[in-house]
């Protein structure tokens, strides 16, 4: 294996870590009472996970063949973990800081700008979902189920956000899409891990 393979066969293995970890970290700050210290650094450490497993997935998927469209679903990726982060972030601030006497109104704004930068991570995680999905139609190891569900969740998650804007699915008590999304992720990543014997051939290929 040469240098240049070398390094991808460490950026899908780091995107399999990274997919992982970032697997265990959503459902940990939604229904684990977690200590606060805890909860800052999982948040911190959840949106540069879904960037290092985007990168990993591309890698993967570019295996079979490399496109401009995967290359802007790792971008998309990319910037959903920098807003999640702040989006998580800037809540968690506002929770923590928030005085008993502040106006209605400014509360009213503050909480809009929360919501807004939700819907923005909505948006990109949606679009890096939707243009890997198409990616895996013909791909001999990930294939048309996770492509065709991919891009039904992806359709469905943009939808619902575009209904219920300015406010988030799950605060206007509509269809969070967030935890299929999350299911889905899980499963590309299962798959490419039980997959690695391929992805050794393929690079032992070159």
């Amino acid at each position: 294996m040469n240098d240049n393979n070398n390094i991808i066969s460490k950026w899908i293995k780091l995107g399999i870590i990274s997919g992982l970890l970032s697997s265990v970290i959503y459902p940990s700050l939604i229904f684990i009472p977690l200590p606060a210290a805890l909860q800052v650094a999982f948040i911190m450490a959840w949106g540069p996970l879904l960037g290092l497993s985007a990168v990993g997935l591309y890698y993967f998927i570019s295996l079979h063949n490399r496109t401009v469209s995967s290359q802007i679903a790792v971008v998309s990726q990319i910037i959903a973990g920098v807003l999640v982060t702040l989006m998580l972030l800037v809540q968690y601030a506002i929770r923590s800081a928030k005085p008993l006497t502040i106006d209605a109104a400014v509360w009213d704004t503050i909480n809009h700008v929360q919501l807004g930068i939700d819907v923005a991570w909505d948006l990109f995680i949606f679009l890096s979902t939707l243009l890997f999905a198409i990616n895996m139609y013909n791909h001999p190891r990930l294939g048309k189920v996770l492509s065709i569900s991919g891009v039904v969740i992806g359709i469905l998650m943009i939808t619902f956000n575009i209904l219920t804007f300015p406010t988030p699915p799950a605060e206007a008590e509509s269809f969070d899409m967030g935890p299929l999304v999350g299911l889905w992720g899980l499963a590309v990543t299962i798959n490419i891990l039980i997959r690695y014997k391929w992805i050794e051939a393929k690079l032992n290929e070159t």
